[in-house]
């Protein structure tokens, strides 16, 4: 998924709080020395062990999965870009691996029981009534971004651009980088980079980077994968905090993961419109 990882109605603010950022420049993620440490060769092989350390073979032997999953949205800005009640939520989702079909239902809180759906980019809901279809931004945003984060250790390796960005410490941990997009490494219109930051002993995610082409040719994010937990078979972080260039310090939200179960529905219950 090229664009997805945006965070949609918060960023309209923007506009008003980054006066120091150039609105029209489109931010870069590729360091002014790129050219110099330039290996394709080795930026494949890196992802591909980050792969194998992330186990992701896992996910071809699984038909769906569910996922019980925590919310916590800060400030005011994170505020604004909530899509539901409460800046606290505890989700359950259940998606289709490889794809961006899925549901999630709202668990806590005033929104408790509100349940959807996302079919082929046609979102639904499901009431005591059944099944109707229903356009809903939030939920075409949210649905799918909670499903890339969850599975982008597989994800990204579907990059067609890559470069090596050599190595670096976060929080006292050596990592490598791999930047990577589809096409071009080189900034695009529509077409988000990425920056995949790995342990370099267990090639384990510590944090990416990202751009969000689709909202603001300025934004940045990034998101730390932390406190690693293998659910029958499949290793995941089960916390990631979010941070932004909107932002002087602090985070944006955070997500975790609570429970992760395989294969609780079979492919058709998450295929309910014709």
């Amino acid at each position: 998924m090229k664009k997805i990882l945006k965070f949609s109605l918060l960023l309209l603010l923007s506009l008003s709080i980054t006066a120091c950022i150039n609105i029209f420049k489109r931010t870069d993620l590729r360091p002014e020395n790129i050219s110099e440490m330039s290996n394709e060769t080795k930026a494949r092989q890196l992802l591909k062990e980050m792969g194998e350390a992330h186990h992701i073979e896992v996910w071809d032997k699984m038909e769906t999965y569910n996922v019980i999953f925590g919310e916590e949205f800060y400030g005011s800005l994170g505020e604004r870009g909530n899509p539901f009640s409460e800046p606290k939520m505890e989700l359950s989702m259940n998606y289709i691996p490889k794809t961006f079909n899925g549901t999630l239902e709202v668990l806590s809180g005033k929104d408790k029981g509100d349940k959807w759906g996302i079919q082929n980019w046609k979102t639904y809901e499901v009431s005591s009534e059944g099944i109707e279809e229903k356009k809903n931004k939030d939920m075409t945003f949210w649905i799918p971004t909670y499903q890339y984060f969850i599975e982008f250790p597989l994800r990204i390796q579907e990059a067609t651009a890559v470069e090596y960005l050599g190595s670096k410490q976060i929080n006292g941990v050596e990592v490598e980088g791999v930047l990577a997009s589809w096409n071009t490494v080189e900034p695009q219109k529509d077409i988000d980079q990425y920056i995949v930051w790995m342990n370099k002993e267990t090639k384990r995610i510590v944090k990416i980077g990202y751009t969000v082409r689709d909202m603001f040719r300025f934004i940045t994010g990034a998101a730390y994968f932390n406190n690693y937990k293998e659910f029958d078979g499949v290793l995941l972080p089960t916390e990631f905090p979010v941070e932004s260039n909107l932002l002087r310090e602090g985070y944006l939200h955070k997500m975790s993961i609570k429970e992760f179960h395989l294969n609780p529905l079979k492919k058709e219950d998450l295929l309910p419109l014709k």
